[in-house]
């Protein structure tokens, strides 16, 4: 079977929130991050914060860190890629935490799926009814040369990079589940939900 190490994406800026958002408690934990980590363990033998500075956001938590000047998911992945040696990077943002389980078995059992029939996909995504997911999606460690190529033309953009590499959609999800948590009102309702 297909090992799939997970990520979660702890290193952005949080500029529209104002503070670091993997730092703001969430569902019964005292940060975001380790809500997101908890609720993932399961599913992963290997799990990851990406974090671009500092410490962890709670202990225990084993941190890949992303070493480029530039605050963007697509810089992060070429750290993850580097540091991660496994089939495939499951890759989510911190600040996602309405994903269900069930969409992420079933983003994690089509890549496996993939993976037994020959050749793993470069990359496989959600598609859901509000578009494609790229911060929901199985990355493969072939893509580097495509990653890298596109990081040193000072192209950042994860959407641009799965076309580039032919990657795969799962089709799953509402709207809802994919929201990001970026402004304080963001949270503040997510917090209610």
């Amino acid at each position: 079977m297909a090992e799939i190490a997970g990520v979660i994406l702890a290193g952005g800026r949080s500029r529209r929130m104002g503070r670091d958002k993997a730092r703001l408690p969430f569902g019964g934990y005292p940060t975001m991050a380790e809500y997101q980590y908890r609720r993932l363990a399961p599913l992963f033998g290997r799990i990851y914060l990406s974090l671009k500075e500092g410490d962890a956001p709670f202990a225990g938590a084993a941190a890949i860190r992303d070493r480029s000047p530039e605050p963007s998911p697509l810089a992060a992945l070429e750290g993850i890629l580097e540091g991660v040696d496994a089939d495939g990077v499951f890759v989510i943002g911190v600040d996602m935490p309405f994903v269900r389980r069930a969409t992420i078995e079933a983003l994690l059992e089509e890549y496996r799926r993939g993976c037994e029939a020959g050749a793993c996909p470069p990359a496989l995504a959600i598609r859901s009814e509000a578009g494609i997911e790229p911060l929901c999606a199985v990355y493969s460690p072939a893509i580097q040369p495509a990653l890298r190529s596109m990081l040193a033309l000072g192209r950042h953009r994860l959407g641009e990079l799965l076309e580039a590499v032919g990657a795969r959609y799962l089709q799953t999800g509402s709207a809802d589940e994919f929201a990001n948590l970026n402004t304080p009102g963001e949270y503040a309702r997510a917090l209610r939900r």
